[in-house]
């Protein structure tokens, strides 16, 4: 009886831990199922300026009008394989707009992510892209250089321009083409850093109203060769006296072949400059010298005439002392002449005062 008992009791607990795993089992499952559905990706990526690909026949077609670049958001659970597709040096993905079995024309086409990670999710803005399909041709045009107005030459005119070469393919849509007015070397003006200078310009195509046009030109870049007229301005020149002055002399008379001079240069370092001073070394000079002296100028200026002759004479110390002398002594004499009137005024009054008493004593 009793072993009959033992047996049931193994019997139910082997039933109740039967019971117990299933149980266990159906709500792990059912907590893993809601976290699931319950959590969207935690992590998040914006990249900005991601390229667009498009897809299309290359030989027979040009196209243009739309934006080259679009944003995309990436998102995931996996934050390792996020930062890989985030990275440009490692993602797999890329932006692709197929056009493919489109005619000629404007069309609106939708953009597709491509070779994503399964684990990353991407949204794309703007979705779509607007692309003008034209008939591809290419033609060779003339280069006209031009500086472009966006920066300042510094005063600078120019006197001439020349290209190298002097004329360059250009690719483009057929309609493009026939609205192609000149083609230009623009060269950038704060790479105009004197009077003659060869710098890079850049292939445009423009309209009649000086708009650029989409094209490919080959070469991209042509060599300008420039030769510029800087402004110029009259200014005025004076000695600047350097040295020691030699014993004995008071001063010095300069009297210099030219006061003035035309300087040129940028327009900003004229603007600043009024007077140049040329200087003059006297610490030998006792009699009359004539000095050839070249003008001192500031960096990125030239100068008209660039010498100057100047003509120093000393002014002896002796000629102002003995004037001082002579004044010294005039006021020596007037002082003695006012002492010896004093005297004889004394000795009067003395002779008076002694006649006056005489008189008094005679009986």
């Amino acid at each position: 009886m009793i072993k009959k008992e033992r047996r049931q009791n193994v019997f139910y607990g082997i039933l109740a831990l039967f019971f117990s795993l299933v149980l266990f089992f159906i709500a792990s499952g059912s907590s893993l199922q809601v976290n699931l559905a319950g959590t969207s990706n935690p992590y998040e990526e914006e990249i900005d300026n991601v390229p667009i690909q498009t897809t299309y026949d290359t030989d027979e077609y040009f196209i243009q009008g739309f934006e080259t670049t679009v944003d995309v958001t990436l998102s995931s659970r996996n934050r390792v394989q996020l930062n890989a597709e985030r990275s440009e040096e490692t993602r797999s993905f890329r932006v692709v707009a197929d056009l493919t079995g489109l005619d000629e024309g404007t069309h609106e086409v939708p953009l597709e992510v491509k070779n994503l990670s399964s684990s990353v999710t991407a949204e794309i803005e703007p979705k779509t892209v607007t692309v003008t399909i034209e008939k591809k041709v290419t033609q060779t045009f003339t280069v006209e250089p031009v500086i472009s107005t966006d920066g300042a030459t510094s005063g600078y005119g120019v006197d001439s321009m020349s290209v190298d070469p002097q004329k360059v393919e250009i690719t483009t849509g057929d309609q493009t083409l026939a609205e192609i007015d000149r083609v230009v070397a623009i060269v950038n003006p704060d790479d105009i850093t004197g009077d003659s200078i060869t710098v890079s310009g850049t292939i445009e195509a423009w309209d009649s109203d000086n708009n650029p046009l989409a094209i490919i030109a080959d070469p991209d870049s042509v060599d300008v060769a420039l030769m510029m007229e800087a402004p110029s301005k009259e200014i005025e020149l004076f000695v600047t006296q350097q040295g020691t002055t030699p014993e004995g002399v008071s001063h010095y008379i300069y009297r210099m072949s030219s006061i003035s001079a035309v300087l040129t240069g940028p327009q900003s370092i004229l603007d600043e400059t009024q007077q140049i001073g040329v200087p003059v070394d006297v610490s030998e000079i006792t009699t009359t010298t004539e000095r050839t002296v070249t003008i001192p100028v500031p960096d990125g200026t030239t100068i008209n005439p660039t010498v100057v002759t100047i003509q120093i004479t000393p002014v002896a110390q002796t000629t102002t002392e003995n004037q001082s002398n002579n004044d010294s002594n005039e006021a020596e004499n007037s002082e003695n002449s006012q002492d010896n009137s004093s005297a004889v005024d004394t000795t009067n009054e003395q002779t008076e005062n002694s006649a006056s008493s005489t008189t008094t004593s005679s009986p």
